[in-house]
């Protein structure tokens, strides 16, 4: 028997057709509420009703609640949401490989999916770099020409550049990519990346500029080397985003 305890239950305008989804998370935005689009989505909170599009649908930002689940999970677990498709949108996933993106902890345990469990709500908590510094994605790039990094390709951590047949003169991303890329992202928000140079030949590296960046210290990387690079945000305003990237040294392999 799932039990739930009312503290804070607000009512919006359902965004969409919500009648299949009493019980399930919900996602605030300017037009009301919907399921989630993406497990990465910013939870408001547990759907308590079954409205249609366009009826008051009451959502339970704090307290305990029933949660419909995707699995089989036990007290003490931590809870996001699951995407899979509009059908499984907003179950309750565990959270324990994503705790940035954690809304809940299971006080009263599910058996099986779709089963109710009773859940804690908590927060919601920013991601702030959390996914950052936590993953690494190992990128190999060997185009034969300059290249512009993307966001994610710096958020993962970790670039293998093979400068394939000459010097390049490659770009960091944009500071409103890097901005957009750190979820909850505020002054002082950061990635570090390290870029290897992979080269067979005496090819250098050259880090170069993008549009909001400043740029500080070494920005080459020589054959067999390494650099490491920290991105700091200095301004998030939207249109006006800043970023300054750091060289932080260089390692011989």
């Amino acid at each position: 028997m799932t039990t739930e305890q009312k503290i804070l239950d607000e009512s919006y305008v359902a965004a969409e057709d919500l009648s299949n989804d009493q019980f399930r998370w919900m996602v605030l935005t300017a037009s009301g509420v919907r399921r989630p689009d993406a497990e990465t989505d910013v939870l408001l909170g547990i759907l308590q009703n079954a409205p249609a599009a366009g009826e008051a649908a009451v959502v339970r930002e704090i307290g305990r609640s029933k949660l419909q689940m995707n699995a089989a999970l036990a007290i003490g677990t931590f809870i996001k949401a699951e995407y899979v498709s509009a059908t499984d949108a907003g179950k309750g996933k565990d959270a324990s490989g994503d705790l940035s993106h954690a809304r809940a902890i299971v006080i009263e345990p599910s058996d099986a999916e779709d089963d109710l469990a009773s859940v804690l709500l908590i927060g919601p908590l920013p991601a702030i770099t959390a996914d950052a510094w936590q993953r690494t994605t190992v990128t190999t790039k060997n185009t034969a020409g300059d290249v512009t990094y993307t966001a994610t390709e710096i958020k993962g951590g970790m670039i293998l550049r093979d400068p394939n047949g000459g010097a390049r003169a490659d770009l960091f991303p944009t500071a409103a990519a890097i901005v957009a890329a750190i979820t909850g992202a505020v002054i002082g928000s950061s990635l570090e990346v390290t870029i290897r140079n992979t080269a067979d030949a005496a090819e250098t590296i050259t880090m170069t500029t993008n549009t909001g960046l400043t740029l500080s210290g070494t920005m080459t990387i020589a054959q067999n080397n390494s650099k490491r690079f920290l991105l700091v945000c200095t301004n998030v305003t939207p249109a006006s985003e800043a970023v300054t990237v750091y060289s932080l040294g260089t390692v011989v392999h």
